[in-house]
């Protein structure tokens, strides 16, 4: 291998540190822990009760609808994922690339100062 596909593939090394090894925002812990533990009340706890969630191209508005998208396609699904990289983050935003079994999206996340998620968007990654 050359020098120069050598420094790039460091690059992308460094670039693609799991974000396991960062700091995770509570929300998106938060979000991550329940998921996994496929607690939907923990789950759902992570939410602002006015919060909304797109999947792709559906909308989902207040608790009790994320809940039941949830339970049909989150913690019903029986999968786990993890949060592999975070692509972007400013003061109550944040958007990361998610891993899971069989494909990888992108999770953007927004919350409040409560440290709730007000809005998720969830999209294929490209």
């Amino acid at each position: 291998m050359n020098r120069g596909a050598s420094a790039a593939s460091a690059i992308g090394i460094l670039l693609a540190v799991s974000a396991q090894a960062e700091t995770l925002p509570e929300a998106i812990a938060c979000y991550e822990r329940a998921t996994n533990a496929k607690d939907i009340d923990a789950y759902i706890n992570c939410f602002a009760e006015d919060a909304v969630m797109v999947d792709v191209s559906r909308t989902f508005e207040g608790r009790e609808a994320i809940r039941s998208w949830a339970m049909r396609e989150v913690i019903g699904s029986g999968e786990t994922f993890r949060h592999r990289s975070i692509l972007e983050a400013t003061d109550g935003y944040a958007k990361t690339e998610v891993g899971w079994l069989n494909w990888v999206v992108h999770y953007s996340y927004w919350w409040d100062a409560d440290g709730k998620i007000t809005r998720m968007s969830l999209q294929y990654a490209d």
